[in-house]
């Protein structure tokens, strides 16, 4: 059986150390196994809260990328942007366009 003993000593002036010398003093079991109890909870927890946020972190960096690739104007943007070389089938099909959106205002 390998036991290993560890001392601790609690400042009561400092409010941390104060309670958790009360948690332990009020505690149904052994000093051993509540001092167990609560370092496997807390490295459960904090292992629990780096996976969560590495997946949260994941998901926020997807929708930030995904967010990206929208044009958020709905296409408008294309008309004030510096023009592209384009050939010449696509000039025919924005000029097109172009006057399907000017008729569209015009009928307002």
């Amino acid at each position: 059986m390998s036991v290993k003993n560890v001392k601790i000593r609690f400042n009561l002036d400092k409010e941390n150390d104060r309670k958790a010398y009360e948690y332990l003093q009020s505690a149904d079991k052994s000093y051993s196994k509540a001092v167990i109890s609560a370092i496997c909870g807390f490295m459960d927890l904090s292992e629990r809260m780096a996976t969560e946020d590495a997946f949260l972190e994941r998901v926020i960096s997807t929708i930030r990328e995904e967010t990206a690739k929208i044009n958020p104007l709905g296409g408008l943007l294309q008309f004030v942007q510096t023009p592209s070389a384009q050939t010449p089938a696509e000039k025919e099909n924005k000029a097109e366009t172009e006057e399907a959106v000017l008729d569209f205002l015009d009928s307002f």
